[in-house]
C-alpha cells in the first residue's frame, strides 16, 4: 500500500511539471537489465529494451588485446586490463550474470539491425589506453555502423573527445554527445566540431540546474546519467532536461508518460 501511495504521489508531481520532456526520452543504461533473465550489456537487455519501447538502449564498446571489438563496460576483469587480454581470455575469465557470454560488436549490432521498433542504440565508445587503440576503436565503430546500415537508428556518446569529434565528422547525420563531467571543452569548440549534445553525470545537474539552460542556449541537447530516484529526475525534467539515462527505465518511462 505504501508503495502504491508513493507511486501515485510521484505521478501527481510529474503532472505538475510545466517545463517537461517529451514523453519518451528514457534511455536504458546498458540495456534493460534490472529484470529477470537479463544482464548489463547482454543480448537479453538489448532485446528487452527494444520490446519495452524505450527511446534508447545504451551499450559500451571497447577493444581487447587481439583487436576484438566487444560489448562490455568494465576496463578490467579480476585485476587485468581488458586491453591486455585476448578475447578468448576475456571469455574464459567472465560470464554475464544471466549466463550469456560477452558479445562482439558485430554480434550485437547485427542483432540490433534485425530488431523492429523505434528504440535507438546509444553507443558509448570507451576510451582506450593508447592513441593507436583509440584510432582503431573509432575506425571500427564507424565500420560497424556502416556495415549493418544502422546510421539512422543510433546515437554516439563518449568520454573521449577525440572519438566524439572524429565520429561527428564521419557521420554528421548521427547525434553525438560528449560525456562531460567538468565541462572541460568550450561550447564554441564543441559546436565547431559538430557535437550535438552534452551528457552530464546527474549530480552535476542537481548541483547546478542552470547548466541545462546554459547548454540549451548554446544549442545543445542535454542528457544525464544515471539517476534512479524519481524525485531527482522530476527536478531535472522541470528544469528542461532532454534525456535521462537510467538503470530503471521502466519506472522512469511510467512516470514521464504521466506528465
Amino acid at each position: 500500500m505504501k508503495k502504491l501511495i508513493l507511486l501515485t504521489s510521484i505521478l501527481l508531481m510529474a503532472a505538475s511539471c510545466s517545463n517537461s520532456l517529451p514523453q519518451n526520452r528514457v534511455i536504458a543504461h546498458r540495456g534493460f537489465w534490472q529484470t529477470e533473465g537479463s544482464a548489463q550489456n547482454s543480448m537479453a537487455s538489448l532485446r528487452l529494451a527494444v520490446e519495452s519501447g524505450f527511446y534508447g538502449s545504451e551499450c559500451d564498446i571497447q577493444l581487447t588485446a587481439d583487436s576484438c571489438f566487444i560489448v562490455f563496460h568494465d576496463t578490467s576483469i579480476h585485476g587485468r586490463n581488458v586491453e591486455d587480454m585476448t578475447f578468448e581470455e576475456v571469455l574464459a575469465d567472465t560470464t554475464l550474470v544471466n549466463g550469456e557470454r560477452i558479445s562482439t560488436v558485430d554480434e550485437y549490432f547485427s542483432a540490433f539491425a534485425g530488431m523492429k521498433g523505434a528504440t535507438k542504440l546509444i553507443i558509448e565508445v570507451k576510451p582506450q589506453v593508447t592513441d593507436d587503440m583509440m584510432s582503431l576503436s573509432i575506425a571500427r565503430t564507424a565500420e560497424a555502423i556502416q556495415m549493418y546500415g544502422i546510421q539512422d537508428r543510433v546515437e554516439i556518446i563518449s568520454f573521449n573527445y577525440r572519438a566524439c569529434k572524429e565520429l561527428a565528422a564521419i557521420f554528421p547525420e548521427i547525434p553525438v554527445s560528449f560525456l562531460d563531467r567538468t565541462h572541460n571543452v568550450s561550447f564554441a569548440q564543441m559546436k565547431a566540431d559538430g557535437i550535438d549534445g552534452i551528457d552530464y553525470r546527474y549530480n552535476c545537474i542537481l548541483e547546478d540546474l542552470s547548466l541545462i539552460e546554459e547548454a540549451h542556449e548554446a544549442g545543445f541537447i542535454v542528457d544525464v546519467w544515471t539517476p534512479d530516484d524519481p524525485d531527482e529526475v522530476l527536478t531535472m525534467v522541470e528544469a528542461g532536461l532532454d534525456y535521462v539515462t537510467t538503470n530503471r527505465p521502466d519506472l522512469m518511462l511510467e512516470i514521464l508518460q504521466g506528465i
